[in-house]
């Protein structure tokens, strides 16, 4: 019988998904001076009622403004954390309902200035579900991507671009509004975009936001705003990304034709 193995990759905190779940957090946050050595640590707990081995390794989190984002083991971005963070340890074997700490250490170089990220990847050795399909068994594995962002120097504000944006009309008539912004800063800038909505008279008639997401610098992060319940006519829409700091603007144009 043929064997795959299918990797579930966790961004979000679940905490009854699997034996083994994550308990502070899946982005770790430091200030750093550059030369000095800092420490930081995951917190790790096997909720389950059987030993559950675990390994760690580093993976660098790769953006760009024209490909989805990827994770790769060898391929490193200009930012990353990858020669200056290190783990304390590769594997461990956890007992039913054990927390452990994971410690890392972060020692960026003198010169470095700005933000810089890596992901320590924490995943199960033993497969969560096992399933036999048309003859081949495929085995799923939980794995944690835990986001490591380190800030030297002194924190400047982002400044934000639209990058791109493009309307396209959905079966249900509402409107799919997809926005790139850009990251022209230094620092990682967690944004929000708000898009408000004005008919002819000048009347505010709708207000639409995202949630907050990281654009890192240099890099792209794309939003999506679904804009519904517009009776027929022509609309005039402001566009504000809201770094916490700055606000940038940007206009568009809607019209509802059903």
């Amino acid at each position: 019988m043929k064997s795959l193995l299918v990797s579930l990759l966790i961004v979000f905190y679940i905490p009854s998904f699997a034996g083994v779940v994550i308990l502070n957090g899946l982005t770790h946050m430091h200030t750093v001076t550059g030369g000095v050595s800092i420490s930081g640590k995951i917190k790790v707990q096997n909720n389950g009622n059987k030993e559950a081995k675990i390994m760690i390794y580093e993976e660098d989190l790769l953006i760009s403004c024209d490909k989805p984002a990827d994770y790769s083991k060898t391929a490193k971005h200009e930012r990353s954390l990858g020669d200056w963070m290190k783990a304390n340890i590769e594997e461990k074997v956890l007992q039913p309902n054990e927390v452990y700490d994971i410690d890392y250490t972060i020692a960026v170089s003198k010169e470095a200035v700005g933000s810089y990220w890596s992901m320590l990847m924490i995943e199960a050795a033993d497969p969560f579900k096992e399933e036999v399909n048309q003859g081949v068994k495929i085995d799923s594995k939980i794995r944690y991507a835990v986001l490591i962002i380190a800030n030297a120097g002194t924190m400047e504000n982002s400044k934000i671009g639209f990058e791109q944006m493009k309307i396209t009309l959905q079966e249900n008539l509402s409107q799919l509004l997809n926005v790139k912004l850009k990251n022209t800063g230094i620092f990682v800038a967690p944004t929000k975009l708000t898009v408000e909505i004005y008919d002819e008279k000048g009347n505010k008639v709708k207000t639409v936001g995202t949630n907050v997401k990281k654009v890192y610098p240099e890099k792209c992060t794309d939003f999506e705003l679904v804009i519904k319940d517009l009776p027929k006519g022509k609309y005039d829409g402001v566009l504000i990304a809201d770094n916490g700091k700055d606000l940038f603007g940007a206009n568009i144009n809607l019209e509802i034709n059903e």
